[in-house]
C-alpha cells in the first residue's frame, strides 16, 4: 500500500522530472518551466542529461554547459582554469519568460561517466548559491531517465529534489522503466531521504486506451496521475522554430494543457511512496486487459 504525506514547502522548490529515454522528459520540462514563469514564478532549469538538450527550445538554442566550463584550460599555461562564481555565471542562461536555464552536459561520448558530470555540476550551483543569486522560486531539474547509475539519482539522493514526477506513456516498456523508477524512489527513500513521487504525467503517444492503462498502472503502484498530455502537431510545429508551444502557439489548446499541469503543479502539497509492481510480466498481464476493447 502507497505511503502519502504532505511534504515540506520550501522555496526554492525544487522538483525532478524523470522517465524512460526519449519519453519527452525535456519537451515537459521546458513547458513546465515556461507556463510556472508565465503564472510569476521566477524558474530555473537545469538539464541532467549529456545531450545538453534540455534548455534548448527555451534558449532557442544549444547552449554551452557547465562541465564544459569546468573543464577549461588556460590558453597560455595549458594549466586547468579553476572555477569560479564568474566563470560559472557565463554558462547560466535567461531563455523564454525570463526562466533561467543551464544544462548540466557530460563527458565526450564514449569516454567518462555522464552520472558523475550530473553530480559535479548540481554540486556546483549548490556551493555557489545559485538559485538565492538568481532568487529563483522554482528549480526543476530535468533529469536522465537511467537511475542504475547514482549520478543521476543524485537530485533525489541528495535531497535537491523533494518532489518527483515521472513522465510516462500507455506503452508497456515505458511503464517498466517508470516501475524501476519507483522501485529506485523506494529504495532511497528508506535509506532515510526524505523523497517521493507527486505524480505521473502521461506523455501520451496515441496508443489505444492509453489514458485507461496509465490510470490503472496509477492506482496499481498508489501515484496519481495529474495530467494526460496529448499527442500535438502544435509541439512538432514549437520545436522546428527552435521554441515551446507556450512561446509559438500561446492560444493553442495545447498550450492550455501545459498550464494545467503548470497549475496542478504549483498546487500540488503532497508525494507518495510508491508501492511497485513486481515485474513486466504483471505491467503486461495490466496492458492486456485493456487489448481488443
Amino acid at each position: 500500500m502507497a505511503e502519502k504525506w504532505e511534504f515540506t514547502r520550501e522555496t526554492p522548490r525544487r522538483i525532478a522530472i524523470y522517465g524512460k529515454a526519449g519519453i519527452g522528459k525535456s519537451i515537459t520540462s521546458g513547458h513546465l518551466s515556461a507556463a510556472l514563469a508565465g503564472m510569476g514564478e521566477k524558474v530555473m532549469q537545469v538539464g541532467c542529461d549529456p545531450k545538453r538538450d534540455s534548455v534548448a527550445l527555451l534558449c532557442h538554442e544549444i547552449m554551452p554547459t557547465i562541465l564544459e566550463q569546468f573543464k577549461m584550460v588556460d590558453a597560455e599555461t595549458d594549466e586547468p582554469v579553476e572555477m569560479s562564481e564568474e566563470l560559472l555565471d557565463k554558462v547560466i542562461f535567461k531563455g523564454f519568460n525570463d526562466v533561467v536555464c543551464c544544462e548540466a552536459g557530460g563527458p565526450r561520448p564514449g569516454i567518462g561517466c555522464a552520472g558523475r558530470g550530473v553530480l559535479v555540476a548540481i554540486q556546483l550551483l549548490e556551493d555557489y548559491n545559485i538559485l538565492q543569486k538568481y532568487d529563483v522560486s522554482f528549480a526543476i531539474y530535468d533529469v536522465l531517465g537511467d537511475v542504475v547509475c547514482g549520478g543521476f539519482a543524485q537530485p533525489m539522493r541528495a535531497g535537491n529534489a523533494k518532489e518527483i514526477y515521472l513522465v510516462t506513456c500507455g506503452e508497456p516498456l515505458t511503464l517498466y522503466i517508470t516501475n524501476e523508477i519507483f522501485k529506485a524512489v523506494k529504495r532511497i527513500n528508506g535509506e532515510g531521504v526524505e523523497v517521493g513521487v507527486a505524480g505521473l504525467i502521461d506523455n501520451q503517444r496515441m496508443i489505444a486506451h492509453e489514458a485507461e492503462i496509465v490510470e490503472a498502472f496509477a492506482e496499481r503502484v498508489g501515484v496519481p496521475v495529474i495530467e494526460h498530455v496529448p499527442r500535438s502537431v502544435k509541439v512538432q510545429e514549437a520545436e522546428a522554430e527552435g521554441k515551446t508551444v507556450m512561446e509559438a502557439f500561446p492560444d493553442s489548446d495545447q498550450a492550455k494543457v501545459y498550464r494545467s499541469l503548470a497549475k496542478k503543479v504549483l498546487e500540488n502539497k503532497y508525494v507518495y511512496l510508491p508501492d511497485p509492481l513486481s515485474g513486466m510480466d504483471e505491467i503486461l498481464q495490466l496492458a492486456k486487459e485493456y487489448i481488443g476493447k
